[in-house]
């Protein structure tokens, strides 16, 4: 939808300025240096003792004189009418017969004259008798008046009109370099007045600077000089010479092109030199087809449409940005090596039409999603906050009942261990294991629910680490024995560090109750203790049932167990091994495993022995102990 309605929009002085831009900064062939400028200039003028266009009888003998330097082609750009209306007489005595005299000597000799005419509204306005018997077309300098940018800029010139070629398709097709019914490259028909144009090519450096004299690529000479013999005779041989008025005080002999700077414009007799070169060299400008223009403006604004809606907010901008200057960079060198010319204005507000309406688009977009994610958000975090508040209700009033049932079964134990049967004794056992599980599940809940809450205050205090070591094995060493598992402990001397006892109790515990676990009966479990560089490392290592990799890699996660037929039969909570390394780390430490399938596991924890002033100085004056 955008790129239709961007086709049926104009976009002419924006399209303009971006031709001019191609035109008068890029790379431009070097004239066709056989073109050669005869002026009528002031020099002429002043010399002469006349103002231009100049009588008659200086034209006849400006080309009796030039019949000696056998040029190529003459072509005549004076406008006669002007020359008639100045001294009438003259044409109808000897010198108009002279003019034509000289004019067909020139061609006997094999040299083309061509006059070039004006043109009045609807049709070409005729030299006057007796010149019209002499080859004329027209020849106008078009500027852009009512078409295009409307700025009175000479960007494209006449090829033929109602069916007869103009002054330079005429001299072009009679030198040769093209046929009868050729026309030049980036040619184009506007049917509203039956004419042929085509957007030619400036050579050369053709701007005018201010403040210095002007300087043209096409070599120049004087019109007197030619009357008065101060031409070497090899000068003009062989040229194609263009012979027009070019008075400083006249504004009509200069037109505003490209190259124009401030006020300046380039002499008229330049652009037909510059028309000429184009025809002849066959490098006129090709306008794109509409159709393509369109199919590259849908691609630009799909692309930056598509960038916007799907990539990120900074890439979107730089992509946006890269895809302009690459086009605009693509479209300059069409334009400079192949003569393209790719209308540059529709896909390039096409590009930044289609960010900016894209961008708020995204914008509402982002905020609905954001909207969305903040409402799920807020529904999540009361669900966590139900969750945690259940949990701790659950737990705190289930820490009760399973004390009194496991305080009950022990003393039914013990005061009719005599009376009851060896079946019901071993019943009384399982309630209390039973009783005891529970109740280390309830605690690895509470633990959970603390640190879901903040609520954990780490309590730092001077310790050797052996010594809690040591106690969490003694309280292990009956469930070792009961499967004839050897706990092997090798604990080296250390120094008393600062750590929270109660957890890295806990820490080491967990660690002993899985070796137990998964580890075969009959088996050994090696705990060991020592100084490494600036750290403390404890290592548990069994020869158990081992993990996968897979498994390793979802060690840590809370509630995560390994799903198989070893371990569907042992209790436990998935909660230990997730509250070690969050214990540990709280400490500045770490936690490491290595494990192999059928081939045991080893599980290592590093306790900084310098702990960080700043972890002690977070902490409430109450918990810091140091």
């Amino acid at each position: 939808c955008l790129t239709a309605l961007l086709l049926n929009m104009d976009f002419h002085y924006l399209e303009a300025k971006l031709y001019d831009l191609r035109m008068s900064k890029g790379f431009q062939t070097q004239p066709y240096l056989n073109i050669a400028l005869i002026t009528l200039d002031d020099k002429t003028t002043k010399e002469l003792n006349n103002s231009a266009p100049l009588p008659l009888h200086f034209h006849s003998q400006f080309l009796e004189a030039i019949e000696k330097f056998k040029p190529k082609a003459v072509g005549y750009l004076v406008d006669f009418n002007h020359v008639y209306q100045a001294n009438p007489q003259l044409f109808h005595r000897e010198w108009g017969n002279r003019f034509i005299q000289a004019a067909k000597r020139l061609e006997t000799q094999r040299t083309i004259f061509l006059l070039g005419t004006p043109f009045d509204v609807t049709e070409e306005v005729t030299p006057p008798l007796p010149l019209n018997v002499l080859p004329h077309s027209i020849a106008i300098i078009h500027n852009d008046g009512n078409v295009f940018a409307e700025d009175k800029i000479t960007r494209r010139a006449l090829l033929s009109l109602y069916g007869r070629s103009a002054f330079h398709l005429e001299l072009t097709r009679k030198l040769g370099f093209l046929g009868k019914e050729e026309l030049p490259k980036g040619s184009f028909h506007v049917p509203t007045v039956d004419g042929n144009y085509f957007f030619f090519r400036y050579h050369g450096s053709t701007s005018p600077l201010k403040d210095k004299p002007r300087q043209y690529s096409y070599p120049r000479y004087s019109f007197v000089d030619i009357l008065k013999n101060r031409i070497p005779i090899n000068a003009l041989k062989n040229r194609i010479l263009l012979v027009g008025t070019l008075s400083s005080d006249n504004a009509s002999d200069f037109a505003f092109t490209p190259y124009s700077k401030s006020s300046f414009a380039n002499p008229k007799l330049v652009i037909h030199a510059n028309i000429l070169d184009s025809m002849i060299h066959k490098d006129g400008i090709i306008p794109v087809p509409s159709l393509i223009n369109g199919l590259i403006t849908f691609i630009v604004t799909s692309a930056v449409l598509l960038w916007i809606m799907t990539s990120t907010p900074l890439y979107g901008v730089f992509a946006t940005l890269i895809l302009a200057f690459a086009f605009i960079i693509t479209s300059h060198a069409l334009f400079q090596l192949r003569g393209l010319w790719i209308r540059e204005s529709q896909p390039l507000v096409g590009i930044f039409v289609s960010y900016y309406l894209a961008v708020p688009y995204r914008l509402i977009r982002e905020y609905k999603k954001r909207w969305d994610y903040q409402r799920k958000n807020e529904l999540l975090t009361q669900v966590e906050e139900l969750k945690t508040n259940f949990l701790s209700l659950v737990t705190h009033d289930l820490k009760t009942p399973v004390a009194r049932i496991q305080g009950l079964a022990e003393v039914l134990l013990r005061s009719s261990a005599e009376t009851i049967t060896a079946r019901d004794r071993e019943s009384l056992k399982h309630i209390i294991q039973s009783t005891e599980e529970l109740n280390h599940f309830i605690t690895s809940i509470l633990e959970l629910s603390k640190l879901e809450s903040n609520d954990l205050h780490l309590r730092f205090e001077s310790k050797d680490i052996n010594q809690l070591i040591e106690r969490s094995i003694e309280s292990f060493k009956a469930q070792a024995r009961t499967r004839s598992i050897k706990l092997l402990v090798h604990l080296e001397p250390l120094f008393p560090i600062q750590l929270d006892p109660s957890l890295i109790f806990k820490v080491i515990n967990n660690l002993i109750d899985n070796a137990l676990k998964y580890s075969l009966s009959e088996s050994e479990i090696h705990i060991h203790s020592k100084e490494e560089n600036d750290w403390i490392v404890i290592s548990v290592k069994d020869k158990g049932i081992g993990m996968t990799s897979d498994e390793r890699q979802n060690l840590f996660t809370r509630f995560y167990r390994a799903k198989n037929d070893m371990t569907a039969s042992i209790p436990g909570t998935g909660l230990g091994l997730y509250l070690t390394k969050y214990f540990i780390e709280a400490h500045q430490g770490r936690v490491e495993a290595e494990s192999e399938k059928n081939r045991g596991s080893t599980f290592r924890i590093f306790l900084p022995i310098r702990t960080s002033l700043v972890m002690q100085q977070d902490l409430p004056k109450e918990n810091r102990n140091v």
